[in-house]
């Protein structure tokens, strides 16, 4: 038994020390043509589309700046319409003001007229009577 375990200790000893493990050289990789080629195609593909990725989002940042802006020129137009349309509002009721006392003029106007009218003719009535007054005299 004795000669058993020694045996079995030099045969798992032997075979423990005896396999040693080989350095591969991991830098070279053997692919197929096939293989290689679509890697290869599939590589370019991926730059062209990062390139593109990264000129698609710089176009969205330009995109996004040139919308703030048209966004405070919109902002900026809605004021000045805003502005206008109450200009526009406070001459319109400059002239309904002005149009009103043109009115009252208007009217007061034809009543001083009817007013003269009627001073005159009491006024000639008056004359004539005193003229004929002193005339008859």
């Amino acid at each position: 038994m004795k000669k058993f375990f020694v045996v079995a200790f030099m045969f798992f000893g032997v075979g423990v020390y005896g396999q040693t493990l080989k350095q591969q050289d991991t830098t070279e990789i053997c692919l197929p043509y096939k293989v290689a080629k679509q890697i290869m195609l599939d590589l370019n593909k991926l730059d062209s589309t990062t390139a593109v990725l990264k000129l698609t989002e710089e176009e969205v940042v330009e995109l996004n700046k040139k919308i703030e802006v048209q966004k405070s020129i919109i902002v900026t137009m809605e004021e000045k319409v805003k502005t206008s349309e109450t200009i526009i509002q406070k001459t319109n009721e400059k002239f309904e003001i002005v149009d009103n006392i043109n009115r009252n003029l208007t009217s007061d106007n034809k009543k001083l007229k009817r007013k003269n009218t009627i001073i005159q003719i009491v006024s000639a009535v008056i004359i004539g009577a005193l003229t004929y007054e002193v005339v008859t005299n």
